[in-house]
Formats: C-alpha cells, sequence, structure tokens
C-alpha cells in the first residue's frame, strides 16, 4: 500500500466516524466533538502539505467533504464512502 493509498483510507475512515457522530447528534447525543479525529492535520503532513498552504481553504474542502458524505447512507463497511473519500483527496491535492 502506498502514501495516497493510506491517506485516502483515512480520508474515508473520517468520513464513516462523522456520519456515525453525526447520526447520533441527530438523535440527541451530541459529543460535543469529543469523538471527532481531528485528522486533517495528519493528512495534510502525509500529504506534504506546507504548513501555509494548510489555510482556510484546504480546510473548508476537507469540511465540506465531511459534510457532504453525511448526506449518504451509512453502512458498517463504509464501502460507499471510498469514491467520496478520492475525490476528497484529488481536491486537496488541487489545494495544495
Amino acid at each position: 500500500m502506498n502514501k495516497k493509498e493510506i491517506i485516502i483510507l483515512l480520508i474515508q475512515q473520517d468520513l464513516v466516524l462523522n456520519q456515525l457522530t453525526e447520526g447520533l447528534r441527530n438523535i440527541g447525543l451530541d459529543d460535543a466533538g469529543v469523538y471527532s479525529l481531528n485528522i486533517s492535520p495528519i493528512i495534510a503532513k502525509l500529504m506534504d502539505v506546507p504548513e501555509e498552504k494548510q489555510n482556510d481553504k484546504w480546510n473548508d474542502i476537507y469540511m465540506s467533504f465531511l459534510n457532504d458524505a453525511n448526506n449518504l447512507k451509512a453502512n458498517h463497511f463504509g464501502k460507499e464512502l471510498l469514491p467520496i473519500a478520492e475525490k476528497c483527496y484529488d481536491r486537496l491535492r488541487e489545494c495544495a
């Protein structure tokens, strides 16, 4: 497995977790962000994004994919999120 594949899998798992925490929030079980992975800085490091490029635009792109994934039907494997994670990776790469 190469670095790109690892990054995409990390994004995919963050999307899965975000679906879970958002679903819990929707039924009144708000975690107040306690269970957020906050791995976007790690992903940026793995992508060799310079700190000055880790700006609002970069973070907005990442967060938009997290939010968009919440509109998809969740399953326990998150397979449907892999193409979303790949697209997220591509958009982040363009921004960096």
